[in-house]
């Protein structure tokens, strides 16, 4: 790693998160989905999906915090170094947010994961879609908690940050990159479901990965090493 520029350690943010957006697709796409249909359970359909896409996207997760730990350090580093945001609040607020997301990225694909497992071993002990969905939501219960917590933690903190620093000028970006954040694209990403549902499943992560792709292409140099 000590032979990578610092252009090259913030991409590895961003194949981080195509890792992630894999996750997320193998986790979300026709697994549960809402409906209007008179044969729905509660507004959503359930479908029995392979358990290997939920291991595989565990995997994935892990993975991708690892590439993004690198990324995320290297970045603060750049910042603090070159940019001198050390004693900024929106820098601070930032930088929980980074740290927040290397624990949170591989937590949240294990987390989620379950779900779908749990429904599936439901399904299959009883047949019954009521009894399976009720498990569901007990185990949903259980990790609501860590999992809001990071949702706010990473997502929120990191769009407020990131908006904020774009707009008040502590970084060399033009405004369009306001909107190289997780919030926004999963609200854009909401869109996409008028298409077929569970396109939007990657969205998250294409936040994350837009914002590092940017701070990598425009933040530093070529062969410039921070």
């Amino acid at each position: 790693m000590r032979n990578l520029t610092s252009r090259q350690k913030i991409m590895l943010g961003v194949y981080a998160m195509i890792l992630a957006m894999a996750g997320d697709y193998l986790l979300g796409f026709g697994t549960f989905s809402t409906s209007s249909s008179p044969d729905a359970y509660m507004g959503m359909t359930f479908n029995v999906v392979p358990d290997w896409r939920y291991a595989v996207s565990s995997v994935l997760g892990f993975i991708c915090a690892a590439l993004f730990a690198v990324a995320a350090v290297e970045l603060m580093h750049v910042m603090e170094e070159k940019y001198k945001l050390s004693e900024k609040k929106l820098y601070r607020l930032f930088k929980i947010a980074n740290w927040g997301g290397i624990l949170y990225f591989a937590f949240i694909h294990i987390g989620i994961c379950m779900l779908p497992v749990v429904f599936n071993a439901g399904m299959a002990a009883t047949s019954d879609l009521a009894v399976s969905v009720g498990m569901v939501w007990r185990v949903a219960k259980s990790i609501a908690v860590p999992m809001i917590a990071g949702f706010i933690i990473c997502d929120l903190f990191v769009t407020v940050a990131w908006i904020g620093m774009i707009w008040k000028g502590m970084l060399p970006l033009k405004k369009a990159a306001l909107i190289c954040t997780p919030l926004i694209m999963l609200a854009l990403g909401q869109l996409t479901n008028f298409i077929m549902e569970g396109l939007d499943s990657g969205a998250e992560s294409f936040g994350w990965l837009t914002l590092y792709l940017v701070c990598a292409l425009s933040l530093v140099g070529k062969e410039e090493k921070v």
